[in-house]
């Protein structure tokens, strides 16, 4: 189950987007922990042997136990956001198995627990899932992903805000010509300034990227520049309202994937040239995070290369490669070392999560940028671990969480959070 950059058509492995969608016929199937679970070897049982994700002694990582619905055997988290350390929000999918149609899940930070928040279920839809999420504040939220329907055929945009008492349904638009979609990544300013993107399959077999904003009063797709035929977006981060950064990569169908970003100037969207490492041949970005139009840092993976992982600064005026470690056993994983999501508190210091498969196994790794190099953090795995991933990273002030799921424990997979 390698994951494919080349022609067009995403096929999925252990990392960030497993918790995502396939893309068959370059549309969106909402299948969001199958492939986690499956990792590249098929489904292993709880007590076979564990992978070992970089577990450094005197970690400041702790996990922090999270509720799965009951009933529930599959879950996963795919992001979080977080406006203190006391107040997180983060977001993924459940189901009751394998077989089963999956639902979107919200759960809430306190400081002290996490909680679920039930979501709202979109009309006539067979299956949710989120995969973004955007706080604004503790009572605005706002949750990305899709929707599926025609018996699971096709999906469709979804998008949901919090108010402080509950979720609700907000109508998105698709793209004109779309046979499947779905959004991936969110970013608000506010409770009236939001924008998300993804990308969307047609009947010509084409993947398009899309963005939308939110005004506070509706969802509009935004015109954007594509220079490939083939686009995907998978993150985003707005610093203000008239301030965005989008990132994921891009493809004209016979070649390695290039790594893709476009900002956002409160007119129009125009395209930034990301460069690629020393003897790579292409690249692909997974997320962003901005702290203000002058200072964006993305992170993805390097195709390729001895030292995959990637991360590109944004100073102002062009992105520039920082240099990020590997774990020491990454050469040990059949697909390569990927940093997939990122969050900066300030302009000096970010902590990205990552995932590779070590024997074929899905694991995870931490790594932090203090303003001068980008250090790997040991991080601590549930008792009974067998593989798993992280998916999602949001960080304020001094205090960052990141999600994802596991495989090992008494469910077939459980939704996973940590904190340091």
């Amino acid at each position: 189950m390698a994951k494919h950059y080349g022609t067009g058509q995403l096929r999925l492995d252990g990392r960030r987007l497993w918790a995502r969608a396939g893309m068959p016929r370059h549309g969106v199937r909402l299948l969001v922990f199958i492939s986690l679970l499956l990792g590249c070897t098929g489904i292993v049982a709880p007590g076979a042997a564990q992978a070992s994700p970089l577990n450094t002694p005197g970690s400041t990582w702790t996990i922090e136990p999270t509720p799965n619905p009951a009933g529930a055997g599959v879950n996963v988290l795919s992001a979080v956001s977080c406006g203190s350390g006391r107040g997180c929000t983060a977001v993924g999918s459940y189901a009751a198995n394998l077989a089963g149609s999956p639902s979107a899940l919200a759960e809430r930070w306190n400081g002290k627990t996490w909680r679920i928040q039930p979501a709202a279920k979109p009309e006539g839809a067979t299956g949710s899932g989120f995969f973004g999420v955007s706080c604004a504040s503790a009572n605005a939220c706002t949750a990305v992903g899709s929707t599926t329907r025609n018996g699971g055929r096709s999906s469709m945009n979804l998008a949901e805000a919090w108010n402080g008492t509950g979720w609700r349904v907000q109508a998105v638009p698709t793209p004109e010509g779309a046979t499947d979609s779905a959004l991936y990544a969110v970013s608000c300013t506010s409770r009236r300034a939001c924008t998300a993107v993804g990308h969307y399959g047609n009947a010509a077999g084409l993947v398009r990227a899309v963005v939308e904003r939110m005004n506070g009063k509706a969802w509009s797709v935004q015109p954007i520049p594509r220079p490939s035929k083939l686009t995907w977006l998978y993150g985003v981060s707005c610093s203000t309202a008239r301030a965005c950064t989008a990132v994921g990569y891009q493809s004209n169908g016979t070649g390695d994937a290039q790594p893709f970003a476009e900002a956002w100037n409160g007119r129009k969207w125009r395209v930034q040239a990301i460069p690629l490492p020393q003897g790579a041949p292409g690249a692909a970005l997974s997320a962003v995070s901005c702290t203000s139009p002058d200072a964006c840092t993305a992170t993805g993976t390097a195709l390729d290369v001895s030292s995959p992982t990637l991360a590109v600064r944004w100073n102002g005026k062009l992105w520039r490669l920082q240099p990020t470690p590997n774990p020491a056993n990454a050469h040990e994983s059949p697909t390569p070392a990927t940093l997939d999501g990122v969050s900066c508190a300030s302009a000096r210091t970010c902590t990205a999560s990552g995932d590779y498969s070590p024997s074929g196994l899905g694991a995870y790794f931490v790594e932090a940028w203090n303003g001068r190099n980008w250090r790997l953090q040991g991080t601590p795995v549930p008792a009974g671990f067998v593989h798993g991933t992280l998916f999602g990273m949001s960080c304020h002030r001094g205090r960052c969480t990141a999600v994802g799921g596991w495989t090992g424990g008494a469910l077939l997979q459980a939704s996973l959070a940590m904190a340091n």
